[in-house]
């Protein structure tokens, strides 16, 4: 099975994912994000990343709490 991993091109350009290390739903974060540093990722189609809050354009990917940040500047 391919696995389809979309990374958030604000807080995490480099594609850092440790699933060890991410918060879980409980804390009320949307996706995965680790807790060391708040890098997110989101692990499943540009569609399924689109339906939970992701910005998916041609050329970048935004995670729900960096696109939150950036709507409020």
């Amino acid at each position: 099975m391919l696995r389809v991993i979309v990374f958030c091109d604000v807080c995490n350009p480099q594609g850092i994912r440790y699933i060890e290390q991410q918060h879980n739903s409980e804390d009320g974060d949307e996706g995965e994000r680790r807790i060391t540093d708040g890098r997110a990722w989101y692990e499943g189609s540009l569609t399924e990343a689109e339906q939970t809050g992701w910005v998916i354009d041609d050329d970048k990917h935004i995670c729900p709490k960096c696109e939150a940040r950036r709507n409020k500047s």
